[in-house]
């Protein structure tokens, strides 16, 4: 009978404790308080300042953490948080809060205070706002191929000399820049690495290795569309990838096709496809970010420009049989429709001053291509093939040709600069601050 009295003692005795702590937890029904004196509500802002906040928090028990974040008039985060562990209660928080997003756009912002003491969680909001980052061009950058197996990149400095601040051996596939997030991509074919570089210092930040492939290759183009960097896989697919490298989309793999160029639009990632086993090429669109294919489309000729308009229509140049065509492909109905052949040669590099506006080289000059009128008219006479590059900024044309590099005004082409090159450019980028 004792052993009974004392297991039904020890019984009590436990669900005493738990009670009394239930009792203690339902007694901490008071939130922690957090008064902010900076910023001042209305505060304005321009992107890349830093925020100078100062805020008290305090509670009646602890506090266990405190958080600072940019957030939307819809509560959803715009920038990182960052975070602290109280040292003691009340507790003084003075820090800064870097903007430093140069793709986020003007508008009103909440900056949110957030503090726990374990149990209630209390937020205080400040309103802001932040002016968006005006777009400019900072320097172009070309790469050149001074030797066998080698590559060099250089970038145009306030001094108008060339600095060199990357160059690779092995071979070589095509190039790209993110500007927002300062960072050069360089790929070769099978032999060198997808990497990534800082700009504009070429410190390198990341690098995916090629896949061995039964047909000797891997990397087929590389192409940037904010905010993911777009890569042709010799196995049949088009990945993207974060600006930490991390793969963050994949294709579905068409097995007997390789992809070549590639541009993304609203709703697609629409691809040009050649076939294994023959002379066919095929436009390809894939859902965003799904990775489905969608449609496909026999397209004649070779595809040497594949540029974004509206929506999920593409402007696609080709050549075929020593002639150039410019076609419209329409991603969500599967049309493909021929707006204007060009007889006097065959197209090179195209590219796009904004949704009406695109600049072509070919064998006969640099071209012009107005979509609203479906008028293509030559914009430099004598400037054959070469590379080309657009600043919507400040509308102006870049060319190399050769080892100079030109640039022309835009709508009338003005010559406004030359610049000798260190070498012949295979590849010419613009870099922008967002």
């Amino acid at each position: 009978m004792n052993k009974i009295h004392a297991v039904v003692l020890i019984f009590l005795a436990a669900l005493t404790t738990i009670l009394i702590a239930a009792c203690d937890t339902k007694e901490d029904a008071e939130y922690p308080a957090i008064t902010v004196t900076l910023p001042m509500p209305g505060s304005i802002f321009e992107n890349g300042d830093t925020i100078r906040f100062h805020a008290l928090f305090s509670d009646n028990t602890k506090l266990t953490s405190l958080e600072v974040m940019l957030l939307d008039q819809d509560n959803k985060p715009m920038l990182s948080a960052i975070n602290r562990i109280p040292e003691g209660n009340p507790f003084t928080w003075q820090g800064d809060y870097c903007i430093n997003d140069p793709m986020l756009p003007n508008g009103v912002y909440q900056l949110r205070f957030r503090t726990s003491d374990g149990l209630n969680v209390s937020n205080h909001f400040v309103e802001i706002q932040i002016h968006e980052l005006a777009r400019e061009m900072l320097y172009p950058l070309i790469v050149t191929h001074p030797e066998q197996d080698k590559w060099t990149a250089y970038r145009l400095t306030s001094k108008n000399t060339w600095q060199e601040f990357y160059s690779q051996t092995g071979d070589y596939c095509g190039s790209a820049v993110n500007s927002p997030a300062s960072q050069f991509y360089i790929c070769g074919i099978s032999l060198s690495n997808l990497t990534a570089v800082h700009l504009p210092d070429g410190i390198p930040l990341w690098n995916i290795k090629p896949v061995f492939n039964q047909s000797m290759r891997w990397f087929e183009s590389i192409s940037f569309t904010y905010p993911q960097l777009y890569v042709s896989c010799a196995e049949g697919n088009i990945r993207g990838y974060d600006k930490t490298g991390n793969e963050i989309y994949k294709s579905q793999t068409y097995a007997t096709a390789v992809p070549k160029l590639s541009v993304t639009t609203r709703n697609m990632v629409i691809g040009t496809f050649k076939d294994s086993f023959s002379t066919d090429r095929f436009l390809l669109a894939f859902h965003n970010p799904g990775g489905l294919m969608l449609n496909s489309k026999y397209i004649q000729g070779d595809v040497t420009g594949i540029l974004n308009t509206t929506a999920d229509k593409v402007l696609v140049f080709s050549n075929s049989n020593g002639e150039g065509e410019i076609s419209l492909y329409n991603g969500t109905d599967n049309t493909l429709i021929l707006l204007h052949p060009f007889s006097e040669g065959i197209f090179g590099e195209v590219a796009a001053l904004d949704t009406d506006n695109y600049l072509i080289t070919s064998s006969a000059g640099l071209y012009r291509y107005q979509l609203s009128n479906n008028s293509l008219t030559l914009f430099v006479a004598g400037m054959v093939y070469g590379n080309i590059a657009c600043d919507n900024t400040s509308q102006r044309i870049y060319a190399c040709s050769k080892n100079t590099m030109s640039v022309y005004t835009f709508p009338f082409p003005d010559l406004l600069e030359t610049y000798p090159l260190p070498d012949s450019a295979i590849d010419l980028h613009l870099v922008f601050n967002k």
